[in-house]
């Protein structure tokens, strides 16, 4: 039999202390109060300030920090989510047009259809972050699928810009393969893009959708590659 020492029994015991104490404040969730203050709300289900700081959101939709000494400071935008526009403290993300280019031509007695479909988002940056780093070159950080349950796979993120600077607007265009039209189409309402958090660092992911049919459609005369 082997027997453990008084002091190996003493780190067990705090190690288990760790573990459990970790666990613990995984567990905890943030809360804002009707007063704009921050709370804690712990597992074992008490709960407490952050801080004694408030928050009140301005009239252009900026978020401010109302201190304790009486002083205040802007500290990014207000959070909030829509179908077509996610903001976040650190930036603001709308979707654009949403442009399908079609080619089509003859193959003997049949017609092909060669498609791809590009979403636009705006993405601005604000002020008062110290900017976003992105990875826009991760493609299977973007998936784009329809309301009938289809996918299209990303081809193309431009432009590849690595570091969105403070209060600077960007332009992001999505390509994708294929496109809401055409014979297969029946059915089909709605587009959806969601947006992998790890692209913009956002708490979660970014989720966008636009009705299949306000989808612009631009033919073109050359085949799509």
């Amino acid at each position: 039999m082997k027997f453990s020492s008084p002091l190996s029994k003493t780190l067990l015991g705090a190690a288990i202390s760790l573990s459990l104490s970790t666990t613990a404040m995984a567990a905890e969730l943030s809360a804002t109060g009707d007063d704009g203050r921050e709370i804690l709300l712990k597992k074992n289900g008490s709960w407490e300030y952050k801080s004694t700081d408030r928050f009140a959101t301005s009239e252009d939709g900026t978020r401010v920090r109302l201190k304790a000494d009486g002083s205040w400071e802007f500290i990014g935008n207000a959070p909030s989510v829509s179908k077509e526009q996610v903001r976040t403290e650190a930036m603001e993300v709308k979707l654009g047009d949403i442009v399908t280019e079609f080619h089509k031509e003859k193959v003997g007695k049949n017609t092909r259809y060669n498609s791809q479909t590009t979403f636009n988002l705006a993405v601005d940056i604000s002020n008062y972050s110290e900017g976003v780093d992105t990875k826009l070159s991760h493609f299977n950080l973007f998936k784009v699928t329809d309301s009938r349950g289809n996918d299209y796979p990303v081809i193309e993120v431009t432009p590849q810009t690595k570091h969105m600077e403070p209060g600077k607007e960007y332009p992001v265009a999505i390509r994708v393969d294929g496109s809401p039209s055409g014979q297969f189409a029946v059915g089909i309402k709605y587009l959806y893009l969601e947006i992998d958090k790890a692209v913009f660092g956002s708490e979660t992911n970014l989720k966008f959708s636009r009705r299949a049919d306000e989808a612009k459609k631009v033919q073109l005369n050359r085949s799509l590659r």
